[in-house]
């Protein structure tokens, strides 16, 4: 009886795994998480593992007050989506964002990246 409960709960446990490991994720950023660039970056890249719909992104330099929202998010599903950036002046930023995959699985993360304007 002891035996068909480990089985029954390694199975459980194999069974959770692959479906946490089955959500969509990010793979990849343009620009990277803290990475340090000389010039602004005209656009956010980001790479999924699956098809994607970002929701929401925003944008917010160091010691400014309030996040400001990007308006113009691709309409349309994707694997790697391209939001188009406002002119950045030297300085650290964070970038928020929110998506949903395919499999309807919300989810949301930040990047850091830092602007020297050298």
């Amino acid at each position: 009886m002891k035996n068909h409960r480990i089985l029954a709960i390694t199975a459980l446990l194999a069974l959770l795994s692959s479906a946490v490991q089955a959500h969509t994720h990010l793979q990849k950023a343009i620009p990277a998480d803290n990475s340090v660039l000389s010039i602004p970056p005209a656009d956010l890249v980001l790479h999924f593992s699956e098809a994607t719909r970002l929701t929401a992104v925003s944008i917010q330099k160091e010691g400014n007050g309030e996040p400001t929202s990007v308006s113009t998010l691709p309409k349309e599903a994707a694997q790697a989506l391209t939001v188009p950036m406002s002119s950045l002046g030297p300085g650290k930023y964070l970038v928020e964002w929110r998506a949903i995959g395919t499999d309807k699985h919300v989810m949301s993360g930040t990047l850091h990246f830092t602007v020297t304007g050298k």
